[in-house]
């Protein structure tokens, strides 16, 4: 078989199986006013005093008040323990809406625990054929990650019932949204009172990927590993322990996933707590990031936070900590 034949046939089955190279993505469709979005549930449920003061309710009138149709997937979900359904069932609706030629975007509502389950019941074949905006943070880290490595551009943005706290900054996270998902924007607009910190300084481009700490964590070891060589990579945390978010980070580092990194953004670490003893979180980070071979940033709009911009994943974004930005160098969308 001539040479050329064996590039064009290597590079076809890099595009086609399993886990696919980062050459070859699979990029949504941009959002249209309009257009509509599934709300699923592929983790954990909303508390019943939640459901009971009309949570519900109030995430379809929010987005529907911007301008989007919605529909929930499935319409009644059935609670099953600390999950919104069955691993089977919880599959299942997320695929009913990525398989629905209307739907344009696909939201999680919330995180908890459980995306992880449902991974090897995915057609990641079909959403590879058809690409569809999906957003979600937290425990929706697993479904970002098991996309990333087949290829699929997704969105790191706050689940939907972050929409109901009170405090919540729901203006700057649809806005940040609408910037992202209809206009394109190629920069990340940071809100004036966040104090971004550099770690280690510098300037590099890589895809983004990552997401909660946790998950990161508990994927190392499985097949659903990250893939972080020549990437950069954005970890938030919330609620653990000092000594838990050292183990990590720890077991990340041993997993080898700072060895090729291009850049580290380390995002918000909301409600992080040093326990019995005094311990500084500045410290742990300083112990692996500390004049590392890439820039580091910290306290970057993203995780559990109030103020959660919409960050485009497994695209080409560069770091860069003079300015302490991410800027997109690529569209997460496809072309026209």
């Amino acid at each position: 078989m001539p040479n050329c034949y064996k590039a064009i046939l290597l590079l076809t089955c890099m595009c086609i199986m399993n886990f696919v190279s980062a050459d070859c993505l699979f990029k949504p469709k941009s959002l249209q006013r309009g257009d509509q979005i599934a709300l699923v549930f592929p983790a954990s449920y909303l508390a019943e005093e939640d459901i009971e003061s009309g949570a519900l309710e109030n995430i379809k009138a929010m987005l529907e008040k911007r301008g989007f149709l919605t529909k929930y997937y499935p319409e009644n979900a059935n609670p099953f323990g600390y999950l919104s359904d069955t691993d089977e069932n919880r599959a299942s609706a997320l695929m009913s809406a990525w398989r629905d030629p209307d739907v344009k975007a696909i939201w999680c509502c919330r995180g908890g625990f459980g995306s992880c389950l449902t991974l090897d019941q995915l057609d990641f074949a079909f959403m590879q054929k058809n690409p569809k905006i999906f957003i979600g943070m937290s425990d929706i880290t697993a479904m970002h990650i098991a996309m990333q490595k087949h290829g699929l551009v997704t969105f790191l943005g706050p689940v939907l019932n972050y929409f109901n706290i009170d405090e919540f900054d729901a203006e700057y996270a649809l806005t940040s949204m609408e910037n992202c998902l209809l206009n394109a924007d190629t920069s990340i607009s940071i809100p004036d009172e966040m104090e971004i910190d550099v770690l280690s300084e510098g300037t590099a481009s890589g895809q983004l990927v990552g997401g909660n700490l946790a998950l990161l964590s508990s994927l190392c070891g499985t097949k659903w590993q990250p893939f972080t060589k020549n990437k950069i990579l954005l970890i938030e945390e919330i609620g653990e322990y000092h000594y838990r978010i050292d183990r990590m980070l720890w077991q990340l580092k041993e997993s080898g996933l700072f060895d090729e990194v291009k850049g580290v953004v380390l995002a918000s670490f909301e409600g992080c707590k040093a326990g019995v003893r005094k311990s500084s979180l500045r410290d742990i980070f300083d112990k692996y990031f500390k004049d590392a071979p890439f820039p580091v940033l910290y306290q970057f709009p993203s995780g559990h936070i109030s103020t959660q911009a919409m960050l485009p994943l497994n695209i080409e974004v560069e770091i860069d900590t003079s300015q302490k930005t991410i800027t997109y160098l690529d569209t997460p969308f496809e072309m026209n």
